[in-house]
């Protein structure tokens, strides 16, 4: 085999890595696109969820012990 020929052996494989490279990294590209719009999904709903949970503590500081009461008749037969 002549250098020549050999040159092109390894120009043609590191071509074909290199190809192979881009391609992973494509996709690799993509699967970390759809990582980032599932965290932005979850922080909503955790934004969301504190919210409501500061809303319950705040409802519930609200309310009078009288209210959190059990009726008179509950725990009588």
């Amino acid at each position: 085999m002549t250098n020549t020929n050999q040159n092109e052996d390894r120009i043609e494989k590191l071509e074909t890595d290199l190809a192979m490279q881009d391609q992973t990294v494509e996709k690799l590209n993509k699967f970390i696109i759809g990582q980032q719009k599932q965290i932005s999904d979850l922080e909503k709903k955790v934004d969301f969820i504190m919210r409501q949970m500061k809303d319950l503590k705040e409802s519930a500081a609200h309310t009078t012990p009288g209210e959190d009461a059990p009726p008179p008749h509950y725990g009588h037969l």
